[in-house]
């Protein structure tokens, strides 16, 4: 049985709407034209659901969602968004055709209306004309691959576990660290995960932080993460407690989708390219820091080149890639050449807060500035990669606003 053609069948239905026709004189030439296939009960329904008054008599356009906030108060895309999420929390899993059927609207509607709600932090997709919903996995996004960011030599910032929403959170040495940035001209800081704070990571969590819920963090980060570059994150341990126990809420979504500087690349690893044959591979790992310090990284490294020959043996790939392995997680720093492949465990921006009392751990607070020549065959020619470390400021997130700023009106209106 063929799908039903919905946007013809709905220009066609406004068109008879607005010549004054009625349901019962066009049903039976739309199951001919249009793929039609339900009974006359449901077309009648369908056809008296289609609103035309606000429409001009000559329009042959129904306008899309828009997330902007000129449309958030239109009645129809309220109604709309409120019955689908329903739909969609409640079933997790829906064919787009039914959906289309119990919506009254086109496939490209539901379309829309999963990007809104993937705006909004939801970790919904539409694939092969089922749309699903989850909260026990992040959800890849079809497209992960970037442009190239540079095409000469490389500089890039490391600003690792930010953990916005922390009573640790150092923003001062944040805005400290972003003023060195620009004077050494980074546009690029990389992020390896922990943007946010989470919920409930470890007992008495709730204890470490000044905003408590997922829209609180995100609001924190929207306001007071430095501007004037383009912030390329993954998503941690921290950011997915928002995933696992908030409904499948997703917090780098919703500030991807408030801050045009912040890229979003998806949980625990991302490949960046940053010149053509070269890539950079941010991790964030899981578990505890290891009596050596720099064990964690080396085994990630080693398996990354096992991961690079595989591909090459297989015929995926003509020579190996990364060439920078940048590891989050752990709050610690050092730093190593392995080999060709530049490594660091990238520190934190977040103090010492009561579970690292409780461990005994101090963590190192700070960010790195990576400058880089790469030679022949992308291998790294020379190198500086300088730690700026900052000393923990106690309750440093009293001296910022974490609201996201509101218009004001400075003077009278009349």
């Amino acid at each position: 049985m063929s799908a039903i053609n919905f946007e013809e069948l709905r220009q066609f239905i406004i068109k008879t709407k607005l010549e004054g026709g009625v349901a019962k004189n066009i049903f039976e030439y739309c199951k001919d034209n249009f793929g039609y296939n339900k009974d006359y009960k449901s077309f009648s329904k369908y056809f008296s659901n289609i609103k035309v008054d606000k429409l001009p008599k000559d329009s042959h356009f129904i306008d899309p969602i828009s997330t902007s906030h000129d449309n958030q108060n239109d009645p129809d895309l309220i109604d709309d968004v409120k019955e689908f999420e329903r739909i969609i929390k409640l079933e997790k899993q829906v064919d787009m055709y039914e959906l289309c059927d119990r919506l009254f609207c086109p496939p490209k509607r539901i379309s829309e209306l999963v990007e809104h709600l993937r705006s909004q932090g939801f970790e919904i997709a539409l694939r092969n004309n089922l749309v699903f919903l989850s909260d026990e996995v992040v959800i890849p996004d079809d497209v992960t691959k970037l442009n190239t960011l540079e095409d000469k030599e490389i500089i890039f910032g490391i600003a690792s576990d930010l953990h916005f929403g922390s009573t640790c959170c150092q923003i001062t040495s944040l805005n400290e660290f972003s003023v060195q940035c620009k004077k050494e001209g980074v546009k690029y800081i990389f992020v390896p995960g922990d943007v946010v704070s989470g919920h409930n990571i470890y007992p008495g969590h709730e204890y470490d932080l000044y905003a408590l819920s997922a829209e609180e963090q995100e609001a924190s980060l929207i306001r007071n993460l430095p501007k004037g570059f383009e912030w390329y994150a993954i998503g941690g341990n921290h950011d997915y407690s928002f995933i696992k126990k908030g409904g499948g809420h997703n917090p780098l979504k919703v500030i991807e989708s408030r801050r045009e500087d912040f890229h979003y690349l998806g949980f625990d690893e991302a490949n960046v390219p940053i010149l053509d044959g070269v890539d950079l591979k941010m991790w964030h790992p899981s578990g505890g820091v290891p009596y050596s310090i720099s064990y964690r990284l080396q085994k990630g490294i080693e398996q990354v080149a096992y991961s690079e020959l595989h591909s090459i043996i297989s015929g995926n790939k003509e020579m190996p890639s990364i060439r920078f392995v940048l590891c989050g997680h752990l709050h610690i720093q050092m730093q190593a050449l392995f080999g060709s492949i530049f490594g660091c465990q990238c520190g934190t921006f977040e103090g010492r807060t009561n579970y690292l009392k409780k461990k005994g751990l101090n963590p190192n607070i700070g960010g790195y500035i990576v400058k880089v020549t790469l030679g022949k065959k992308g291998l790294i020619k020379n190198f500086s990669a300088k730690f700026y470390m900052y000393e923990e400021i106690i309750d440093d997130y009293k001296n910022f606003n974490h609201s996201v700023d509101k218009k004001e009106f400075k003077e009278s209106l009349f």
